[in-house]
C-alpha cells in the first residue's frame, strides 16, 4: 500500500459494504478519502465513522454526478489521485433515468463513465501534483460475460433484472477498455477490479439478488476480502503504469471476447459521449475538457 496524506480519493457508493470496506482500507493507509453516499445524511454519518470527507448525490442521473463533481472539484483543491467507482444497484423493475435510461445501466455504467469525464482535469491536476499517474477503477463483476451487446439502454425490451445487471456490467467493461486505451498511462490509468461474490445490502430491495443476500450468504465473502483488488488497484506502486486491465483476486485475468472487442468498446464509448454531450457534458467528455452546466433545482 502506497497511498499517504498527500493522496485524495474518491469512493463512491462508500456508505456501507463493499465502498465502505475499500474507504476503510485506503483511510488506514494514510490517504484522505471522500466518502460519496445517495444522501446527506448518510454521507455525513458514514464519513464521521471513517474519519473521511462526506459528499453526496443521487447517481441516478447526469444531473445527480454534476453536483457531486462539483462538489469533489471544490473539495479536492490539491486534485484528485484515485476515483473508485463502486455505486451499484439493481432495480426490480424497468425504471428509466431522466436521460432514457434502464436505471441499472445508468447507475453501473452512465454514472461512473459521466463522473470520470467531469473528474479528468481533476484527476490531471493530481497525476502532476505527485508526479505519479492518477488512477480509475471501476468495480466489475464476472457475470460480464453473461451480457449483451446493447444498442438500445433504455431497455426496450421484455426487463429482467439479472440480464439488465450483467448487461450493464459489460457495458463498463468494455468502456473500461476502450477509454485506457485513450487516456495516456502516464497520466491517467483505468482499470477494472472484480470484487467476487460479496456480503453486502446489495439484494435488499429483492428481486434476483435476494436470495444470495439471505439463504446463500454463508457462500459469499466478506466486504473486507472484496474489497482488496480495488485496494490494490488505487494504490499498488508496482501498478503506477498499468492500464486497461481486469483484475480478479488481484491479479489480472482475461474477461470475455465480448468486452474486449476494440469495435464494441468504441462503440460503448461513442454512445456514452453522445449521451453525455445531450446532457450538458462535453462536447467531447473524454477528452479532458469536459464541462457541465450548474443544475438548477
Amino acid at each position: 500500500m502506497a497511498t499517504s496524506s498527500a493522496t485524495t480519493a474518491l469512493v463512491t457508493g462508500a456508505s456501507g459494504g463493499l465502498g465502505k470496506a475499500t474507504v476503510h482500507a485506503l483511510a488506514r493507509a494514510g490517504a484522505r478519502v471522500l466518502v460519496h453516499a445517495r444522501t446527506e445524511e448518510r454521507a455525513v454519518a458514514a464519513a464521521r465513522e471513517l474519519h473521511g470527507v462526506p459528499v453526496w448525490a443521487d447517481l441516478g442521473s447526469v444531473a445527480g454526478v454534476c453536483d457531486l463533481a462539483e462538489q469533489v472539484t471544490a473539495v479536492a483543491e490539491g486534485g484528485l489521485h484515485v476515483l473508485v467507482n463502486n455505486a451499484g444497484g439493481a432495480s426490480a423493475r424497468r425504471d428509466l433515468s431522466p436521460e432514457g435510461v434502464e436505471r441499472t445501466i445508468a447507475v453501473h455504467h452512465v454514472a461512473s463513465a459521466a463522473l470520470t469525464a467531469l473528474l479528468l482535469p481533476v484527476l490531471r491536476r493530481g497525476a502532476i501534483a505527485s508526479a505519479r499517474p492518477a488512477r480509475v477503477v471501476n468495480v466489475s463483476s464476472t457475470v460480464e460475460r453473461l451480457g449483451r451487446r446493447l444498442t438500445d439502454w433504455s431497455y426496450p425490451e421484455r426487463f429482467s433484472q439479472w440480464h439488465a445487471y450483467c448487461d450493464a456490467k459489460l457495458l463498463n467493461l468494455a468502456f473500461t477498455y476502450a477509454l485506457a486505451h485513450r487516456l495516456d498511462p502516464r497520466e491517467i490509468t483505468v482499470n477494472a477490479a472484480n470484487p467476487g461474490n460479496v456480503a453486502t445490502g446489495f439484494g435488499r430491495n429483492g428481486g434476483a439478488f435476494r436470495f444470495f443476500q439471505g439463504p446463500a450468504r454463508f457462500l459469499l465473502s466478506s466486504p473486507e476480502r472484496g474489497a482488496r483488488t480495488a485496494v490494490r488497484l488505487a494504490s499498488d506502486p508496482t501498478l503506477d503504469n498499468a492500464t486497461g486491465g481486469f483484475y480478479t483476486k488481484g491479479r489480472p485475468v482475461l474477461s470475455s471476447a465480448a468486452s474486449r472487442d476494440p469495435a464494441y468498446g468504441e462503440q460503448v464509448l461513442a454512445m456514452t459521449a453522445r449521451l453525455l454531450a445531450r446532457s450538458g457534458v462535453g462536447p467531447d467528455p473524454f477528452s479532458g475538457t469536459a464541462h457541465h452546466i450548474r443544475w438548477r433545482r
